[in-house]
């Protein structure tokens, strides 16, 4: 299946990962047939998002909830194509990228792979705008966040 937005072969575009969370495939994250249902995988895709935040320090930064913060990230859209049926009881594993810096957005992919040999069965894309909690309107990410994130991703060693 050839995806739009992925430029390069499916291969080589999982080495440019560096970043990898297992995830755990509950039941009720199925179906009737036994296989992931398709909602189920944006759920994923949230756990690997806030996995990277955390493994990059950055939760204080972009999800700070309290009432003292005045900024925080949201999910601007999310797609998913399914490349092949994955069921409960396999070993599932999500790369997580951020692929775009923007003033005030990121972009994120992932990639779901199974099994000991990581078969490639979804992918997926989101964006995260980072917004004055107050006004709902976006506003530019810190410097600081933006420049942990690029060195994170051009550094040579994945982190799993």
């Amino acid at each position: 299946m050839k995806i739009p937005w992925i430029t390069q072969d499916l291969q080589e575009w999982i080495k440019s990962f560096r970043f990898f969370t297992p995830i755990q495939v509950r039941f009720c994250d199925t179906d009737q047939l036994g296989h992931i249902n398709n909602v189920s995988y944006f759920s994923y895709f949230e756990h690997g998002r806030l996995a990277y935040l955390q493994e990059l320090n950055l939760i204080g930064s972009l999800l700070d909830t309290s009432e003292t913060s005045d900024s925080l990230i949201v999910s601007a859209n999310m797609e998913c194509h399914y490349l092949r049926q994955v069921y409960y009881g396999e070993n599932v594993t999500l790369g997580v990228r951020i692929s775009r810096i923007g003033k005030s957005s990121a972009d994120f992919e992932y990639a779901l792979v199974t099994g000991e040999s990581r078969e490639l069965s979804a992918v997926g894309r989101g964006a995260i705008v980072y917004i004055d909690r107050h006004t709902g309107k976006s506003k530019p990410l810190p410097e600081k966040v933006k420049n942990i994130i690029r060195s994170f991703e051009e550094s040579a060693a994945p982190v799993e």
